[in-house]
Formats: structure tokens, C-alpha cells, sequence
């Protein structure tokens, strides 16, 4: 015979599966979507000049008669630096970075090599890395009294009052264009503005899970002064930026050119 007790143990059995699937189900969401395991994840940014790392007031070869060019100066903001998902979707590691190649108190001519570690990243497969290169507008809207003293758009020298504006990139340098020895060329090329800001998407498999080993992101200068159609720029002519807010020609062109200019490696 079957007793009330049975029944209602029966009862309980029944009303627990259900339960007991969706506790799993949820504990593999858990392991596999965006509140799974995490891992630090490391970007190496680096600079060079045809694929040779930068180095301070060295002389290059530049243009088609290879007269010499010389850095002191580089230096980036970056905004919205994104890994992204195979479905579209992305996890923003940092809303801005400011990248110094060329630091004042660098103990050598060598480019310096800023690495980054972005904690609590969600391990898995990435499909590429999307930068914002300069500063985005709803913070370019903002100044360095806007933020405390260790932020990275508190940097006073950075921006430009008259412009209401922060020096997205820094690049300076000279050439000797008639290669006679001495430099008659002084590089200048601070840009800045909304109308410059671009943001560009590169598509390489990065893997994010702990123990691995994280990306570099280089820049390379040769490749900033090279056009789309593998000419070179024209720096004898355009050698600074205008100090006009409403010309912003020579800043747009060399921010674009950063996108080729930009590598991505695991």
C-alpha cells in the first residue's frame, strides 16, 4: 500500500529535479561566461622605426634619398582599448592610457616599453583589439582639474587651453633634408581636437587565460610617415602642426596613418 508519506516523498523527489538542473545550468554559466574564472592580462606597447626599436636621436633614413631623421619626442594617448569576442561583443580593459616612449628620466636612448597588466579580464578567445587613438570626446570635453593627480589626463603639458583640447600624440624630432650635415628641419607634430580622434579595430586571435602570455601593441614611426600608397610624407613641407584649431590637416593625416602603423602580436 502507499502511504501519505511516500506520496509526499515521491512529490519532493519530483519538485528537486528541476531545481537541481537549473543549480547546474547556472554553475555553468558561471564557468564559462563573462563571471567565470578570470586571469591578469598584460599589453606590452612598443615603439619603433622599420621594425627596429626607437631610439632617441638616431639618425634614420628617410624619404626616397634617405636623408637622416631623428626622434626625442614620442608619445600617445589611447582611449577605449576593447578585446573582442567572436560574437561582436568586448570587454573594455581601460577607458585611457597615456603612453610615453620617451620618458625625461629614462636612463637610456632606448624607447621605453610600458607594460600595462589589466586584472580580472575574462579568460577565454578573443578575435582582435579595438584602440581609440588620442582621447574620446566625452573626455577630451574635460581638463586635468577635472582629475586627480594620478590620473592619466591630469598631465598639465598635455593639453592645450586655447584649443579646449588634450594633446592626443606627441612626435617630435629633426632631419637634415639636404644632407649636408646639419639639421634645418625641426619636427613638431603635437595633435589634437575631436575632429583628429579615430578609433581602428585589428583582428588578431589573442588568448586570455592565466599563465599565458599577453599581446604587444607597437607603433612604428617609419610606417606614421608613410602614405597609403607607400609614398612618403611630405615633412619638408608639413613639418609641424598648425597652431589653428580650425587646421588640423597634418594632425589628421599622421593619426590615420597609425592604424598601418600598428601592430598586434601574441
Amino acid at each position: 500500500m502507499y502511504g501519505p508519506g511516500l506520496k509526499y516523498r515521491t512529490m519532493k523527489k519530483y519538485l528537486l529535479l528541476p531545481a537541481l538542473f537549473a543549480l547546474a545550468f547556472l554553475s555553468a554559466c558561471h564557468d564559462h561566461g563573462e563571471d567565470g574564472a578570470k586571469a591578469d592580462f598584460t599589453i606590452t606597447y612598443k615603439s619603433s622605426y622599420g621594425g627596429e626599436q626607437m631610439t632617441k636621436y638616431k639618425d634614420y633614413a628617410f624619404g626616397t634619398t634617405g636623408f637622416p631623421l631623428q626622434f626625442s619626442r614620442f608619445s600617445t594617448y589611447l582611449s577605449d582599448i576593447e578585446l573582442i569576442k567572436s560574437d561582436g561583443s568586448s570587454h573594455r580593459l581601460a577607458e585611457i592610457e597615456y603612453i610615453d616612449f620617451t620618458p625625461d628620466n629614462a636612463s637610456s636612448d632606448l624607447s621605453a616599453t610600458p607594460a600595462i597588466t589589466y586584472q580580472n579580464v575574462p579568460e577565454g578567445e578573443y578575435t582582435g583589439i579595438r584602440i581609440g587613438y588620442g582621447v574620446k570626446p566625452a573626455l577630451n570635453a574635460k581638463d586635468p582639474t577635472d582629475f586627480d593627480g594620478n590620473h592619466p589626463l591630469a598631465k598639465e603639458g598635455e593639453y592645450w587651453g586655447g584649443w579646449n583640447s588634450y594633446i592626443f600624440s606627441k612626435i617630435e624630432g629633426k632631419a637634415d633634408s639636404d644632407k649636408n650635415g646639419t639639421y634645418d628641419i625641426a619636427l613638431l607634430y603635437h595633435c589634437g581636437s575631436d575632429a583628429v580622434y579615430k578609433v581602428f579595430t585589428f583582428n588578431q586571435s589573442i588568448h586570455v587565460h592565466a599563465g599565458e602570455p599577453g599581446i604587444a601593441v607597437n607603433l612604428d614611426l617609419l610606417k606614421v610617415f608613410t602614405m597609403d600608397d607607400d609614398s612618403f610624407y611630405d615633412i619638408v613641407t608639413n613639418f609641424y602642426t598648425s597652431n589653428n584649431p580650425d587646421d588640423v590637416t597634418v594632425a589628421q593625416v599622421l593619426t590615420h596613418n597609425f592604424e598601418k602603423a600598428t601592430t598586434v602580436t601574441q
